[in-house]
């Protein structure tokens, strides 16, 4: 839940009857032609457009088309298109007459739009930005265009003060001055025209662009201000006429959610990381939940287990937590160990257990290992039956006894349940000793967890919490004994389905590439 103070609450009340928002959309002949004719081309791939070969192509020049939609940045960033990435298409079209002649003169009129394109130093909308709102502040939609905008603001004069922000930031206490928000409003949050942080918000987006978003008051005394679109004509470009074979008219435009980058593939990235590498038959397996997070970064996560978050809308040290990982939801931090495997707790676990840490684990896996081959040689069933017997009154369900063979379970809660499988097991006459190993790694583990969230808190409060929340990760280092280097990244979106994967993979982050998109 978000807290948010009365007197910012005065303030929105105040902005949402008083806000003006004004619409400016910023012609460019080239870029527009550039888009269009994009749109038509996919029109005339038709169902080839699902051909890896095309998507391998369409994919740079959608990628370059929305980062220049939603960062004022120059054509020729880098950002937006790299010299590998040209060299990239040209030899994806080395071939293409002779495999698909029909789309092979199209294809090349788009490489050679972006081309001629990517060459061009100008940035419109920057230009536009820097001469009517040089006091205001930017509103990005990704957070990853932040640094290369940051970089260009610092060498132009009036804008090297500008602070940039991140959808999320407009939900705090902070008000401003002004907001321009680049590029489509439906791409962005609606309390960010419903219950505004400023009295003026400014839409730059390209004329290009299909923008339908219908203000909705939210207080009772919001009144209608939005104002006419202000169309801004601006001469840059010498180009003058169309001669676009895939481009007909200069008066249509694309749908704004065309441009949107396309979703992930949450169904191929499970497939993929579940034969990333070989494991043996008898490796243990668990149903994971899927996180994709800041960075094309992604994560599976134990869906019965609980982890370390940060929460920035809640206040002091509620803002570092265990989570169940069910309720983790979008716009959280998870924290990942971004060295010497994913699990954090249970080095530190065995830093604090000292030198009997060997022995105790070692105690731990005997019995476990026992119990697994109990069940291979017989029945989940069989053991079942035999362990109540025994006295145990959990082990009526076959799933506890699944967990309780699980290297992520310590030992069963009850004394009675861990007594009838350490009999089964013919460690009945070691039961003190076991006993006092589960006790002790136990103990442990709480204390390891308990530690490493006072670290990350004090960590926390000494940390520029707006970069964290502009960037959408940051690192934090923690002494090597205490879990080392972590990661916090942002949750932007999660697979809520249950997926079956190998333990090794649990809390590995993992880059995203192309292959997981769809196209």
């Amino acid at each position: 839940m978000t807290y948010i103070s009365l007197s910012t609450v005065d303030k929105i009340y105040s902005y949402s009857s008083l806000v003006k928002i004004k619409q400016n959309l910023i012609v460019h002949t080239d870029f527009r032609i550039f888009c269009l004719s994009l749109k038509k081309f996919e029109l005339l791939l038709g169902e080839n457009v699902e051909e890896d070969y095309w998507k391998n192509f369409l994919r740079p020049l959608r990628q370059y088309r929305f980062k220049l939609c939603a960062a004022p940045l120059p054509f020729n960033h880098p950002m937006a298109c790299q010299a590998e990435t040209i060299k990239f298409i040209e030899r994806q079209l080395k071939n293409c007459k002779f495999i698909y002649q029909d789309f092979a003169s199209a294809a090349d009129e788009m490489f050679n739009l972006l081309i001629n394109l990517s060459k061009s130093h100008e940035n419109p909308q920057l230009d536009f930005i820097a001469t009517n709102y040089p006091n205001a502040s930017i509103v990005l939609k990704e957070s990853y265009l932040i640094a290369p905008l940051e970089n260009l603001l610092s060498k132009i004069p009036q804008l090297h003060k500008t602070s940039i922000l991140v959808p999320s930031q407009l939900r705090t206490n902070s008000c401003y001055e002004k907001l321009v928000v680049i590029g489509a409003s439906r791409w962005f949050p609606d309390y960010i025209f419903t219950a505004p942080r400023t009295h003026e918000i400014d839409i730059v987006h390209y004329s290009c662009i299909k923008d339908k978003w219908q203000y909705k008051p939210v207080f009772v005394a919001s009144l209608d201000n939005i104002l006419p679109s202000n169309f801004v004509y601006l001469p840059i470009s010498k180009k003058e006429e169309v001669n676009i074979k895939t481009t007909e008219n200069l008066s249509e435009g694309i749908e704004a959610d065309e441009i949107i980058p396309p979703s992930i593939n949450w169904i191929k990235i499970a497939k993929k990381i579940s034969t990333f590498s070989s494991f043996s038959d008898n490796e243990e397996t668990i149903e994971a939940r899927l996180f994709f997070l800041e960075k094309n970064t992604a994560v599976f996560l134990d869906i019965n287990a609980k982890t370390i978050v940060i929460d920035l809308v809640e206040d002091d040290e509620l803002q570092v937590k265990k989570e169940l990982v069910t309720d983790i939801e979008i716009g959280m931090f998870i924290i990942l160990r971004t060295n010497g495997g994913g699990d954090y707790i249970i080095p530190l676990a065995n830093h604090i257990l000292g030198e009997k840490a060997q022995n105790f684990r070692e105690l731990q896996q005997l019995w476990k290992v026992r119990l697994n081959k109990k069940v291979d040689s017989s029945s989940l069933h069989d053991v079942s039956w035999r362990l109540v017997q025994l006295g145990s009154k959990m082990a009526k369900k076959e799933q506890n006894i699944r967990n309780w063979m699980s290297n992520r379970n310590i030992r069963p809660h009850e004394q009675e349940d861990f007594d009838a499988i350490l009999t089964f097991v013919g460690l009945g006459d070691r039961l003190k000793e076991f006993h006092e190993a589960a006790d002790k790694i136990d103990s442990a583990h709480r204390k390891a967890g308990k530690h490493i969230r006072q670290l990350l808190l004090h960590k926390v409060c000494n940390s520029n919490l707006q970069q964290l929340e502009q960037i959408g990760k940051m690192d934090f280092e923690l002494p090597k004994a205490d879990g080392g280097s972590m990661t916090a990244f942002r949750v932007v979106e999660i697979n809520t389905e249950a997926i079956t994967i190998p333990y090794s993979k649990i809390s590995h982050p993992f880059q995203l590439d192309g292959e997981f998109i769809n196209d």
